[in-house]
């Protein structure tokens, strides 16, 4: 596995870091939009916040590059449209379980997705999966069930815990998709802004279908002037900008400008990097957001664990990252 391009890892994990900013601040959100409209259910909150994200991340990448989705070409819309429904799909599940499911065992199984690249990059090429970037696969994982307090014996393989290992094999296709040989002379903000419509397109229903209090009738208009009523609260306006403009335009579009240049398997280890900045923001802004939209959400505490998981994933990046020696590949079926 040869070594990536130093500025490719760089931006990379700065997206990371921008996704992470998205988990405390999507609490927030979440908190706040239940005491506007109570009485809705978490899912329905949950794809608000995913709705408006996209719904305003289009807005913001047609207002900076209209003059590229002037020039939009079919590839980039066939590209924007496998990232959206791999991505949209894989948010709609993982959210769905976080309502049954701890968030601790979402976040373990959701970093699935390091060892589903692997190994569909093996299948792909027809080769055994290599012993480092296996080793480095498994070391994130135990970083990120350090990290997140994940307890084995919490496991029963419910619905929910199916269906966010559903949802890391859709976001193994997204991150996949972005290094097919057909696409690679794509303008890559084009396809980024179709992803955006398209997931929009995926989440949009599933508002529609929790915005009435009372669940099995049909919305009021009360039911949309209260929901029409949120976007008047400058707080939620604020947070939610911040995770349009961070961790969703600026980290999606870093996502599809770099990861190309590095390997699918580099790229899902150095976006398993994302609990770890997910911690670190939820030591400080938490109580920011507190004092700001007037909800009760303490600051979360450093605990030896975040250390010990934190080694655990970087040195699982450093054996990838770090150049290896040429290998040829060996034919799944060569014993």
């Amino acid at each position: 596995m040869n070594r990536p391009p130093l500025g490719a890892v760089v931006r990379l994990i700065l997206a990371t870091a921008a996704w992470g900013l998205s988990f405390p601040t999507a609490k927030a959100v979440m908190l706040t939009q239940a005491a506007l409209l109570p009485d809705r259910t978490d899912w329905f909150h949950a794809a608000l916040i995913l709705t408006n994200r996209m719904v305003f991340a289009v807005i913001l990448m047609g207002a900076l590059f209209w003059r590229n989705l002037w020039r939009l070409r079919r590839r980039e819309v066939w590209q924007g449209i496998e990232l959206g429904l791999f991505g949209g799909f894989g948010m709609l599940l993982q959210t769905h379980a976080q309502t049954v499911i701890p968030a601790s065992t979402s976040a373990f199984f959701t970093q699935f997705t390091c060892i589903f690249v692997p190994l569909a990059v093996a299948w792909k090429g027809r080769c055994k999966p290599i012993l480092r970037v296996m080793i480095a696969s498994l070391l994130v994982l135990a970083g990120c069930a350090v990290l997140s307090g994940f307890q084995a014996d919490g496991i029963g393989f419910r619905p929910g815990e199916w269906e966010t290992i559903l949802a890391a094999v859709l976001f193994t296709g997204q991150i996949l998709a972005l290094e097919r040989p057909c696409y690679q002379n794509n303008d890559m903000r084009s396809a980024a802004t179709v992803m955006f419509l398209v997931k929009a397109l995926i989440l949009v229903p599933a508002v529609c279908w929790g915005v009435h209090a009372s669940q099995g009738t049909a919305p009021t208009v009360a039911d949309w002037t209260a929901l029409a009523s949120i976007y008047a609260n400058a707080p939620l306006l604020l947070m939610t900008g911040i995770l349009t403009v961070f961790s969703t335009v600026y980290s999606y579009a870093t996502m599809t400008r770099w990861q190309p240049l590095v390997s699918s398997t580099q790229a899902g280890l150095i976006y398993a990097t994302e609990p770890l900045f997910a911690t670190l923001w939820a030591l400080v802004l938490p109580g920011w957001f507190a004092r700001l939209a007037g909800i009760h959400y303490p600051n979360e505490q450093l605990t030896s664990s975040f250390f010990l998981g934190a080694l655990l994933i970087v040195c699982a990046n450093g054996m990838l990252l770090l150049p290896g020696r040429a290998r040829t590949p060996v034919p799944a079926d060569g014993l």
